[in-house]
């Protein structure tokens, strides 16, 4: 089981999108076919593929919609090009921002150019599930389900109340 502790003067508004972004990042290059985009978006249960070019460098995004709803034999001709992305040092409310006021599903995270990342409205909802606090000492411990011990004070599971914090506030 996968645990992260926040120091005490740590909170959600303060993460980055380092900290949740998915990392094994699943793209497409420009010149596939659009019958590959398909297979990767099926096999994978995803709704939307970054795009990148023969350099690995980011020039598109690919989704579902795009598929049903455009027509083109390669991934080119059917991807958005312009795409709105963040770096992984961007904090989660301005991603949250993004996600909402843009009303966009994803966004890729790049570094020079390449994408290292993506995160997704799954991602930050999934960060609100996992925020646990001790009610002993007050350690926070991002998790799934709730840790069997606290490790600043010990305190055993019962101690532990699920936190809800929106990202962003």
């Amino acid at each position: 089981m996968l645990f992260t502790y926040l120091n005490d003067t740590e909170s959600i508004d303060e993460m980055q999108a380092r900290e949740i972004m998915t990392r094994s990042v699943i793209s497409i290059r420009e010149d596939a076919r659009v019958e590959e985009a398909a297979r990767l978006l099926a096999r994978n249960r995803i709704s939307g593929l970054p795009v990148v070019n023969a350099d690995g460098s980011l020039v598109g995004l690919i989704t579902e919609h795009d598929l049903i709803a455009k027509q083109g034999r390669t991934v080119a001709d059917l991807m958005s090009r312009g795409v709105i992305s963040v770096s992984a040092d961007t904090d989660l409310d301005q991603v949250q921002h993004l996600l909402t006021n843009q009303r966009i599903r994803r966004v890729p995270v790049v570094e020079h150019g390449k994408v290292v990342g993506i995160l997704s409205r799954s991602d930050l909802v999934r960060q609100i599930a996992m925020r646990w606090v001790c009610d002993v000492c007050g350690e926070i411990v991002r998790s799934l389900d709730p840790p069997s011990k606290c490790p600043l004070c010990g305190a055993e599971e019962s101690a532990f109340a699920h936190d809800v914090v929106q990202p962003g506030m």
